[in-house]
């Protein structure tokens, strides 16, 4: 386990977690189609994104539901003076019941524990607001306007940081 909370545990992904990563991704349809213009992704895909973040240092883990022991989502971050939040993906089964600012809130704790003075993520705008306003509720303020490379598709999104000390 990498971290945890009250609710659930936090743990690196290994690779009998694959299935359980496609089915949160090709849960949010409307991301997919927005990030990547597809409605699912695949095994293969989702292995090689899985190795790329990998390689590039971050961390993958899935989110488990202690209760239940079920994978109901995934974050991977790269962590340092900045730490990095690439993605936290809930399933959409799961979504607006508190779990992903739960999760994000141990993320948070679990980094300030390593020294790691603020946080940063890249958010995709013109597709879903409440995105945005779930980060900005969550203490994120805008730096500046991006464009974001998501698998070779070109994104406006907005960098935003968070001082954690």
């Amino acid at each position: 386990m990498v971290f945890e909370s009250d609710d659930f545990s936090i743990e690196l992904v290994e690779d009998r977690d694959l299935n359980a990563i496609i089915d949160v991704y090709n849960s949010n349809k409307k991301f997919l189609v927005n990030h990547m213009e597809t409605d699912k992704v695949t095994y293969e895909w989702v292995l090689e994104e899985y190795e790329s973040m990998k390689k590039a240092g971050f961390c993958s883990c899935k989110v488990v539901e202690k209760s239940s022991g079920k994978i109901i989502g995934f974050i991977d971050f790269k962590t340092g003076e900045e730490t990095y939040l690439s993605l936290l993906m809930i399933h959409h089964a799961y979504k607006h019941k508190g779990f992903g600012k739960s999760v994000y809130g141990a993320l948070e704790e679990y980094v300030k524990s390593l020294k790691s003075r603020c946080m940063r993520i890249d958010v995709v705008t013109h597709y879903d607001d409440t995105v945005l306003d779930f980060w900005v509720r969550n203490g994120f303020k805008k730096c500046k306007d991006i464009a974001l490379n998501w698998t070779g598709k070109i994104l406006p999104a907005v960098m935003m940081k968070k001082n954690l000390s």
